[in-house]
């Protein structure tokens, strides 16, 4: 498998995985900014931009395998992963996978798939498709701007808007590459699995994400052993994009709060050892855990229990409250940063 990729900056690696059928150009507009801090590596997925697009499916444990496979070759032992929309489902299948491969994890605006997942609601999708269509109408023809972008953000900076976008429409997939992600992300389900990730997580989503609901980050955010959420306000789906200096700090913050982070502790037993014989089935096994999640969530809906992660935490209100909280979160800390730094400096003084 030939994998396109590209490395920047010098620091602690950072491995970025783009989403569906988006070359890693898209990376390129804030690419500097993190580059200033850490060994970025960027790449394009299999079926995807720049890289290999083979003539048979794919499936997400395929692509993470591919990512584990990039960080061996490139002599990294271990990086901080940062998976956004399918990348971010990559992310968590490589953080359960290869659990040595991975310090840190960020997984934004993404989902942990299967049934119990939260989707967006008809009256969701016909507002968004209506908004794309008549984006083809308007100069530069920003067609997917509704998708990725919030409303205020395309209104005020039209025309960065098209600049931004020129990352998504670079390198284009093959048409088959294109189905191979779709079918890919439809078998995506991590929902019962999530607890065993290992490695400290921020789950990021913007406020005005239509694409995916920012319930999926509260499972998520729920489900993940060391796991703190994080919504940027006001942003849509791609708020790294929209929101690039507040979404660079609330990462940096966090992980300057959680200190040196190394890699997890490999997987041993079964699983692990026959890791590289069940990566090609990846897509039927996916379809297995989506058809036993189905099961288990007809059951809660026939016994009259609201399944986890469904119902009034879609609501624009759950969000606001979130990111209330997670204010006073951030100012609390911010006082005492300000005690470390005068005491610092005291001790210099004397």
């Amino acid at each position: 498998m030939r994998l396109f990729y590209e490395r920047n900056g010098s620091g602690e690696p950072l491995l970025f995985i783009t989403g569906f059928a988006i070359p890693a150009a898209v990376f390129d507009p804030i690419l500097g900014d993190y580059a200033a801090r850490f060994d970025c590596v960027t790449y394009d997925n299999r079926s995807s931009g720049r890289s290999s697009a083979p003539l048979h499916p794919t499936s997400i444990a395929e692509m993470a395998a591919d990512a584990a496979a990039l960080l061996e070759r490139l002599g990294m032992e271990s990086a901080h992963v940062y998976g956004l929309s399918m990348g971010g489902m990559i992310a968590q299948e490589l953080a359960l996978r290869f659990p040595e491969r991975v310090r840190s994890l960020v997984l934004g605006c993404t989902t942990p798939g299967g049934p119990r997942a939260v989707r967006p609601t008809v009256r969701e999708l016909l507002r968004l498709g209506g908004n794309m269509v008549r984006g083809v109408t308007k100069p530069g023809r920003p067609w997917l701007a509704p998708a990725v972008f919030s409303p205020e953000f395309r209104r005020e900076e039209p025309a960065r808007v098209l600049e931004l976008l020129e990352g998504f429409g670079a390198h284009r997939p093959t048409p088959w590459g294109a189905n191979y992600h779709l079918l890919a992300s439809i078998y995506h389900d991590t929902v019962a699995r999530l607890p065993e990730i290992q490695a400290p997580t921020l789950v990021m989503h913007g406020e005005r994400d239509w694409m995916d609901p920012v319930a999926n980050s509260l499972l998520m955010a729920e489900r993940i052993p060391d796991a703190e959420l994080s919504i940027v306000p006001g942003a849509g789906h791609a708020y790294m994009l929209e929101a690039p200096e507040e979404s660079l700090a609330r990462f940096t913050e966090w992980l300057d709060r959680k200190g040196p982070v190394g890699p997890g502790k490999p997987r041993t037993g079964v699983s692990a050892s026959l890791e590289r014989l069940t990566r090609p089935l990846g897509l039927p096994i996916g379809a297995v855990r989506t058809g036993r999640s189905a099961a288990t969530y007809a059951v809660d809906l026939l016994s009259g229990r609201r399944p986890r992660g469904i119902g009034d935490r879609r609501s624009s209100e759950a969000a606001r409250l979130l990111m209330r909280e997670d204010a006073t979160a951030r100012s609390s800390r911010e006082p005492s940063r300000a005690g470390e730094a005068s005491a610092s400096a005291s001790a210099t003084a004397r």
